[in-house]
């Protein structure tokens, strides 16, 4: 089973494979996502589900507050989609160009 995965203001639609995260599937495919430790305790990766839901099979990660969480924010690094996903990724706006090492 796989999932689509829209980042809303971008041109971005990706697939996220069966016991993949969203993080892992964008940086398998070149999608310069923003993110950081990887882990669930930075927050950096964090971003709007517009729609769609993901789950976390290690409980709530650490940097994912109970009230983000009530917003609708999720942590793209340790989230496993259950559904296709639309998402803001507040970074990555209209006038968003990615980073790119030198």
């Amino acid at each position: 089973m796989k999932y689509r995965v829209t980042i809303l203001q971008t041109p971005f639609q990706f697939d996220v494979r069966a016991g993949e995260t969203v993080l892992q599937a964008a940086l398998r495919q070149d999608i310069p996502v923003p993110w950081g430790c990887g882990g669930g305790v930075c927050g950096v990766c964090m971003g709007k589900i517009v729609s769609g839901a993901m789950h976390y099979p290690d409980g709530e990660p650490l940097a994912l507050f109970e009230e983000d969480a009530a917003a609708g924010m999720g942590l793209f690094c340790v989230g496993y989609p259950t559904t296709d996903l639309v998402l803001a990724v507040p970074e990555m706006g209209t006038d968003w160009e990615p980073w790119e090492a030198q």
